[in-house]
């Protein structure tokens, strides 16, 4: 059975047992101070009353190219809401879609970068939300997740602002290790040539183990981390750095979970593996999940469903 057929035909079992329960997806649009300009968003609202402390929320990132409307126009967001809530597979929440261009989640005006959307998304957008929207307002009660670009800065996000999210799921994540020491000074294109050669490590004649998961190089970074790409920049933005510094310093980190599609064409799995074994070494809470499938949304479509049950998971009352 496919992935799409699996994904609609959870949501059809809900349409027949004749379920009327659907929640309000809107556009709205904000001044961000970050940015010094409108930040777009897309809101789902669960239909009913909230409680008396107010609904969980989560942020729903994008991709690459992708916009404050990937979730709605491509994954049918709104109707896997609707299916779970009314299904009690979730129970109900608020789920906010920002639109950031290909900004990474990091801020870069400082680079000439897309801007400084890390700022707005944690500082500007958190607290409009929870101005003009009944949602909780304590770390327990809020996640984020992401998908692609998106799940890299749902992971950059939640770890270096670990007060402020419960989890983080990240669906086919563009997740990469650190540029190490002795390559920090290579060209884009000296990065990019080395970055298979780099993941396999062949110790004697009859052993390769795995090696570091090099960032792919080129203008999909959009001058988030600098133009051209500097590799000390990403090491510093880069969620494995966080990681690290939390280990030393014993702080708590969100509950992670990681999803990707055995046949992802630009080799995610890698990452997140890599990011898995780092989490569960320092007995970290986290789940990975590697599905059959690409880079597509078809694969998204179904993931993100449970992704949604380990972050519903999370929630504290």
């Amino acid at each position: 059975m496919s992935l799409k057929i699996i994904a609609t035909s959870l949501l059809a079992f809900v349409l027949m047992a004749g379920v009327s329960i659907a929640g309000t997806l809107a556009d709205a649009t904000f001044h961000s101070k970050a940015l010094n300009a409108d930040l777009p968003v897309n809101i789902y609202r669960p239909d009913g009353a909230p409680p008396d402390n107010g609904w969980p929320v989560i942020y729903l990132l994008h991709g690459h190219d992708g916009d404050q409307n990937s979730w709605r126009d491509l994954g049918n967001i709104n109707k896997t809401l609707d299916g779970m809530i009314a299904s009690g597979a979730i129970r109900p929440v608020v789920v906010v879609m920002p639109g950031v261009k290909n900004s990474w989640y990091v801020d870069s005006a400082d680079v000439g970068g897309p801007g400084n959307y890390e700022t707005a998304l944690t500082g500007d957008l958190r607290v409009h939300v929870e101005k003009t929207l009944p949602v909780r307002k304590d770390r327990q009660g809020r996640a984020i997740i992401g998908l692609s670009m998106g799940g890299f800065g749902a992971l950059h996000l939640a770890y270096a602002h670990e007060d402020l999210y419960a989890a983080v799921a990240s669906l086919s994540g563009a997740i990469w290790q650190n540029v190490p020491a002795t390559d920090l000074d290579k060209t884009p294109a000296e990065l990019k040539l080395i970055q298979d050669s780099a993941f396999f490590h062949r110790i004697d004649r009859t052993t390769i183990t795995s090696g570091i998961v090099l960032p792919s190089t080129g203008d999909h970074f959009s001058g988030s981390f600098g133009t051209p790409f500097d590799a000390r920049r990403f090491n510093e933005q880069n969620i494995f750095t966080t990681v690290a510094q939390h280990v030393v310093k014993k702080q708590d980190l969100p509950a992670t979970y990681l999803t990707v599609g055995d046949d992802d064409g630009f080799s995610l799995w890698r990452g997140a593996v890599a990011l898995h074994e780092t989490l569960q070494a320092d007995n970290r809470k986290s789940e990975l999940r590697i599905t059959d499938g690409d880079h597509v949304w078809d694969v998204w479509k179904v993931s993100i469903i449970d992704a949604l049950k380990f972050v519903d998971g999370e929630w504290q009352y």
